[in-house]
């Protein structure tokens, strides 16, 4: 279930987003990696992998909401682990797992915000890891989309905010998971089986005492 949200922490959202409309927008990114740094990769059937969400470009963040699609028929979210980007004064607003059925995609909402006392933002220059979900690949399948979208709450839409009331332009990069077959167990070879009772005689075991 989703956690509540403090009406004072979303009216202060919806008021960014509201008055950010009308201000000059500045560029960011938000970009999804793999371990490796890759934004494409297979993994096998009942592979467990990570899948980090890295925000860049933006000065003065107080705050951000988003929600990441997936398809949860190939995929299964198991956990949303927050980078805490603010710290000590992280305010938590969602952070849950909606698994989709049928055609409706899988939804992971997150969204945090600096606390209601802090009145400057971060300055990030360079990627900054948000937050990490950790996926189970279930189905053998190829070009599973993984998208960052604004929460539907937001109209305009918008995905950050800033402390300033102004709401940047955001590019985001998303990532795509193909799903392989599990790899078939090698079986041993026949030759095994004849050496290791020939190492147990080398070696004496399973000799009579005298």
């Amino acid at each position: 279930m989703e956690p509540f949200m403090n009406k004072h922490l979303l009216t202060k959202l919806l008021a960014l987003a509201f008055v950010g409309f009308f201000q000059t927008t500045e560029a960011a990114t938000l970009n999804l990696k793999f371990s490796d740094n890759t934004n494409i990769r297979s993994f096998a059937k009942g592979s467990i992998f990570d899948v980090n969400i890295y925000i860049n470009n933006v000065a003065d963040l107080a705050g951000f909401d988003f929600d990441l699609t997936y398809n949860s028929t190939n995929l299964s979210a198991q956990l949303l682990s927050s980078g805490s980007i603010f710290g000590t004064d992280t305010e938590s607003l969602a952070n849950s797992i909606t698994p989709g059925s049928g055609a409706t995609l899988g939804k992971i909402h997150f969204a945090e915000m600096l606390s209601g006392s802090v009145a400057t933002g971060l300055n990030i220059s360079e990627p900054t890891l948000l937050g990490t979900v950790k996926f189970q690949a279930l189905n053998v399948s190829a070009g599973n989309a993984l998208s960052i979208i604004p929460d539907p709450i937001y109209t305009p839409a918008q995905l950050l905010f800033l402390s300033d009331a102004s709401g940047p332009a955001t590019t985001i990069t998303g990532a795509t998971v193909h799903v392989t077959a599990a790899p078939a167990a090698v079986p041993l070879p026949a030759s095994v089986f004849l050496f290791v009772p020939a190492l147990l005689g080398i070696f004496g075991f399973g000799k009579k005492p005298n």
